[in-house]
């Protein structure tokens, strides 16, 4: 679905990738880890083509995606739910889910209206508020809702769950892990390494810009202190 191949990319002429690569394949859940700071969000970014490549390759289901422009990346079936949330705060949480809803890879069984909120009842509940009345978890109940209403080949969720309240977290995981039974392709940063070994098939981490480490949720275990180093978890 997804290969990296030696990536970099900057800001201006500050760097901050130097040389990361991965794979996500067809109906696997990825994890990049790493402390603050160390490139995951760049790496988002640059994939989603927010950010320019410097050097590397970047295929997405066979296309050549380094120095595209996002709304063609996002075309061609990548998902992006940001870290921050960044809903349309003046929109109703109906009108965030219909903005941008699309079906371009053809899916027998779309995500619609209906079963976003089957997935999360509570934006049922709340279709006509404005989203920026909306709580902190609410809020990203919407944002995940909205980037499954492009039905996206691949799902990236950068910090799906940092800052919310436990319930919601939870809430947020047990959606993860519907989505994983259903076969989404997911690509997942965030900080809760339990959740994280029992949910996704690889990791991957960065430091200081460069892929250091990858492995199985077991070799997350055999590799305790190794990783323990690197993410600091």
């Amino acid at each position: 679905m997804l290969t990296i191949t030696n990536l970099q990319s900057a800001y201006g002429a500050s760097q901050v990738l130097f040389d990361v690569s991965l794979t996500v394949n067809e109906g696997e859940v990825v994890t990049l880890l790493g402390r603050n700071g160390m490139g995951k969000t760049t790496t988002v970014r640059t994939i989603m083509g927010l950010l320019a490549t410097k050097a590397g390759q970047m295929q997405f289901h066979d296309t050549p995606i380094a120095g595209l422009p996002p709304e063609r990346i996002a075309r061609l079936g990548a998902g992006l739910v940001p870290e921050g949330r960044h809903v349309f705060p003046t929109l109703t949480v109906r009108e965030n889910l219909v903005a941008t809803a699309a079906n371009r890879s053809r899916r027998e069984r779309p995500w619609v209206l209906s079963s976003i909120y089957d997935l999360f009842p509570r934006l049922g509940e709340r279709a006509k508020q404005l989203a920026g009345t909306l709580s902190g978890g609410e809020q990203q109940m919407l944002a995940v809702g909205r980037a499954l209403m492009t039905n996206p080949r691949l799902l990236i969720l950068d910090e799906a769950t940092e800052g919310l309240a436990p319930v919601i977290r939870t809430e947020i995981w047990n959606v993860i892990a519907k989505l994983k039974a259903q076969g989404q392709c997911i690509l997942l940063i965030d900080k809760n390494l339990g959740v994280l070994k029992r949910l996704a098939d690889r990791h991957y981490i960065i430091e200081k810009g460069r892929t250091v480490w990858q492995g199985s949720g077991a070799d997350l275990d055999n590799d305790a202190s190794t990783v323990q180093s690197y993410v600091g978890l």
